[in-house]
């Protein structure tokens, strides 16, 4: 098959539009593009970037695309423009509308229309923020590829076929009677759910009463304001009314979910929360049940009991640098049946599609629940406890946070520990370990600590005040 014939054209010359031009290098982050709107993510930005995807794809001879776009006020204008981008490149847009990241997955996975997908969504982001993940043949675009579009947007030229073509599918219903087919509850169970007022609350309200699931949902209207919480999970204070509905509401559990649907965290019946990698735990030991030898994949932020579980129940643990990309990345090239991260990515690789799902994970979590005698509170307690901090930000700038990073890489001085370069900076000791780390998300440095005892944390968090002190103004006020 031979290319259309191209020409070169200026797509915002073509758009009759007058937009800002500048091009910021810093929204362009390790795997996916995000930054304030529409200061630095604006409709013209839009407009440039589905002109370069645009030219991917139809240099790769996929002539389809899909484009989705999370509920964010500054979401509808920035996909009206993405869409122009592409069709003035020669694609044919395939417009999801208004859903989750895991939808695009699942489209691309299993409609068979096109391969590949750009949803808008900052994810867990502040409302100001907005940005886009790029999905080529079930690969997160990241790092050089990414970089790449930079520089094709900063030229402002690219090949111009005819027209492409514009059509809208809703995918969601198949999405999620292929989740009802997938998964089957032995039991019912009495949830709380807190959709953030982002795009999975709707999804989720629609699917687990069709699994036998009792439903209290919170703020599982859309709403780009986010007018009760962040759609940030990771964070304790915004799953404070989740824990409070679900003692109220004498729940089995409650579940939370991100900005684009591809996190969750959970709250068990006694209002504790159970971090992701908690859940692994849980995921691990199943799966690993009935696929003994099995590979699981983890990221630098995760418990150190988490490998030791893998260990114990015949399993391969693999650890990776942090970010969904680089996650799946190694689910795939490692043909691991599991893989997550500390901030709530999950990816299920044995009856899933290998791709990150919050609703998804949600469900088998529930799963295992309704076939076990045994409450989440129950299956957390047969895990060995540690002392341990959720993360810890580090107002940093973007445009400064990696080369602090590097600074700190390559002066300050630890003892008595062994160092990993990974992902940022982890020092493991012998009953303990400390990270930090530059966010690929948000202009912050990120630390987390975690050790056999309370005192044992408390020496590894006074090691990296020590060590990171000459480097990090009034660092003793977020340790």
């Amino acid at each position: 098959m031979s290319l259309p014939s191209v020409s070169m054209v200026d797509p915002i010359a073509a758009s009759g539009t007058t937009p800002h031009h500048s091009v910021i290098d810093h929204v362009f982050r390790d795997y996916d593009i995000r930054g304030l709107a529409p200061e630095q993510i604006s409709p013209s930005f839009a407009l440039l970037l589905g002109s370069a995807v645009g030219n991917l794809v139809m240099e790769q001879q996929h002539q389809k695309i899909f484009v989705a776009r999370d509920g964010r006020l500054s979401s509808e204008s920035l996909a009206d423009s993405l869409r122009q981008g592409l069709c003035a490149s020669g694609c044919d847009v395939i417009d999801l509308g208004v859903t989750t990241t895991p939808v695009l997955n699942f489209a691309i996975r299993h409609q068979g229309s096109a391969n590949c997908g750009v949803i808008v969504t900052a994810s867990h982001n502040p409302g100001h923020y907005n940005g886009f993940k790029i999905i080529f043949k079930d690969k997160v675009i990241s790092g050089i590829e990414l970089q790449s579009l930079k520089q094709m947007m900063k030229t402002e030229k690219f090949s111009q076929a005819s027209k492409g073509n514009l059509s809208q599918l809703d995918i969601s219903p198949k999405y999620l009677q292929h989740i009802v087919d997938n998964c089957q509850l032995k039991s019912p169970l009495n949830l709380v759910i807190d959709g953030g007022n982002a795009v999975c609350g709707p999804l989720a309200e629609a699917l687990l009463p069709r699994l036998n699931c009792s439903v209290k949902a919170l703020f599982c209207d859309i709403n780009g304001h986010f007018p009760h919480h962040e759609p940030n999970p990771s964070e304790e204070k915004n799953l404070q009314p989740l824990i409070a509905a679900v003692k109220q509401n004498k729940a089995d559990l409650g579940l939370a979910f991100d900005g684009d649907g591809d996190r969750v965290v959970a709250v068990s019946q006694q209002g504790r929360i159970v971090w992701p990698d908690q859940l692994m735990m849980i995921f691990a030991q199943s799966l690993l049940a009935d696929n003994p030898s099995s590979k699981v994949v983890f990221d630098v932020k995760s418990s150190m009991k988490l490998p030791q579980l893998i260990r114990q129940h015949g399993g391969e643990p693999i650890m990776c640098k942090t970010g969904h990309a680089h996650v799946r990345q190694a689910v795939q090239q490692s043909k691991a049946l599991l893989g997550g991260e500390f901030s709530g990515h999950i990816f299920f690789n044995d009856r899933w599609g290998g791709f990150d799902d919050g609703l998804y994970a949600a469900v088998r979590l529930l799963e295992i629940l309704s076939q076990s005698e045994h409450s989440l509170d129950d299956l957390i307690d047969q895990f060995p406890s540690t002392s341990y901090t959720p993360e810890i930000l580090i107002p940093v700038a973007d445009e400064k946070k990696f080369a602090l990073m590097a600074d700190i890489l390559g002066k300050a001085k630890f003892t008595g520990g062994s160092a990993s370069t990974l992902d940022g900076l982890r020092i493991d000791y012998t009953d303990g370990w400390g990270l930090i780390r530059a966010s690929n998300t948000t202009p912050n440095l990120t630390l987390r600590f975690e050790a056999e005892t309370d005192d044992g944390l408390t020496a590894i968090k006074q090691q990296f005040l020590t060590a990171l002190t000459p480097f990090i103004h009034q660092l003793e006020n977020y340790l």
